[in-house]
């Protein structure tokens, strides 16, 4: 029975549906049209006015409003904009006290608003940037935004189709809020080297430069790294760093272009690149260089630090090579195979070179000179074949009289990446010693051994 009614219902429903699309009296286009307007009073936002903004580290974000006179029927469009003509017409009439235009750069608004179907209300949401907070500090920023193109039939409202904000910065943040970018140690001449993190090395010096930035951090940003001889050598020349030689860029130093402050970090550092070369020809003088910071992404630049001159020290950045200024050298054994493979080839300052012992056990060689030295770091270098000849495990070791020894760096379990590989050991030491011995006690995988170079270094 159940079965015989079905095309009864089915042709009963049908029937509704058509009747009610024959009776439909509002079709779509037919729907009462909405007004829209931006909330505001007598076409202004004030902020702060109330709780009508939220602030974090970075942005300040406003929820500008938008009412409808009614609640959407359907799903309509309304574009936005922003009139700077507007506000610098009325900033040139002197209609808004002290304020200043927001400029683009520093605020992100959307370009449409989407009114969806049931509402009365709509917040736009406006973010602007701290950095244009402070930047103005003290001052009114002002924006006007406007209305247009209410899609499907919906109307603007006359006098609520735009509004001028106005953001009184100083209400927003104190004074000791704002957050200044800065060298570490700038306004001043800065004597460098200043710590103990610099790197030196046989071509060129690294001096780690620290940037500051005041207040509490947020989210990641970059600024601007750039050379600025001008202010170097005015300095020179009024006498203020008389006697000094002023370094130019790329030829003798290198610095990054830009800076990036990872996310909540306070402090950042980049390198500058010091070519020795360059200090040892002003080893008599007093290098300089100053460098400023611009265009920071985020935040603000302290003016009266922003640039940093800097003296460098070649006495304290040098790093020399004393290996042939000994006055003996000896080796425990010599090569009476080769002349040309001999222990003086150790030292003679040529890679392409090579001491070759036959039988090896052990090795030393050892330096003797006219009076103590101070060495804080050698090198070695793999000859030009067969790898498994290469040391392995050895000690360095200073005296004063080459008959008691203080152990200074113990290497083991070495191992050479490639021939003619120039491999840098440091150590700590401020005592000065007047004889050093190398002191091998096995190769990697042979019962003969060879090597290149050792060159003992005197660091500052």
């Amino acid at each position: 029975m159940i079965r015989n009614m079905l095309p009864v219902l089915l042709l009963l429903l049908l029937s509704g549906a058509l009747s009610c699309k024959k009776d439909n009296k509002f079709p779509d286009e037919q729907l009462d049209p909405v007004n829209v307007s931006i909330q505001s009073t007598n076409g202004r936002i004030a902020v702060p006015a109330g709780n009508n903004y939220t602030k974090t580290t970075d942005y300040v974000d406003i929820p500008v409003k938008i009412v409808l006179s009614a609640t959407t029927p359907k799903i309509f469009t309304v574009d936005v904009h922003v009139n700077n003509d507007t506000i610098i017409h009325l900033i040139e009439q002197q209609q808004l006290g002290n304020a200043v235009l927001l400029e683009e750069t520093y605020y992100q608004l959307p370009k449409t608003a989407e009114m969806r179907f049931g509402i009365d209300t709509f917040t736009l949401p406006l973010r602007i940037s701290m950095q244009a907070i402070e930047k103005y500090y003290g001052k009114t920023l002002a924006l006007a935004i406007g209305l247009s193109d209410a899609g499907k039939n919906n109307t603007l409202d006359a006098d609520g189709r735009s509004a001028i904000l106005l953001i009184n910065t100083d209400e927003i943040i104190q004074q000791e809020d704002i957050h200044y970018l800065f060298f570490t140690g700038g306004g001043s001449v800065f004597g460098q080297p200043s710590g103990t993190d610099h790197i030196l090395g046989t071509n060129e010096v690294v001096l780690p430069v620290s940037v500051t930035l005041g207040g509490v951090p947020g989210g990641a940003f970059t600024v601007n790294i750039s050379a600025n001889p001008d202010t170097a050598q005015a300095l020179i020349d009024d006498g203020t760093l008389n006697g000094s030689v002023l370094l130019k860029e790329g030829d003798d130093y290198s610095i990054p272009s830009t800076l990036t402050f990872p996310a909540n970090t306070s402090t950042a550092k980049f390198n500058l690149v010091v070519k020795t070369e360059a200090l040892r020809r002003n080893e008599l003088n007093k290098p300089v260089l100053a460098l400023s910071l611009s265009s920071p992404t985020r935040h603000l630049l302290d003016s009266a630090r922003s640039t940093i001159v800097m003296q460098l020290d070649p006495s304290r950045l040098i790093e020399t090579d004393i290996t042939n200024t000994n006055i003996s050298y000896k080796t425990q054994y010599e090569n009476t195979s080769n002349a040309n493979e001999t222990s003086g080839k150790l030292i003679d300052n040529n890679i392409n070179s090579k001491f070759l012992l036959f039988d090896f056990s052990t090795l030393w060689a050892q330096l003797e000179f006219a009076t103590p030295q101070t060495t804080g770091a050698y090198t070695m270098t793999s000859a030009n074949d067969a790898p498994e000849r290469d040391p392995k495990n050895w000690t360095l070791e200073g005296s004063d009289n080459g008959t008691d020894w203080t152990i200074l760096d113990t290497q083991t379990d070495q191992s050479f990446g490639s021939r003619f590989l120039t491999v840098k050991y440091t150590f700590s030491n401020q005592v000065a010693f007047k004889f050093y011995r190398l002191n091998i006690s096995a190769v990697k995988n042979s019962t003969l051994f060879q090597m290149a170079e050792w060159r003992l270094l005197k660091r500052p």
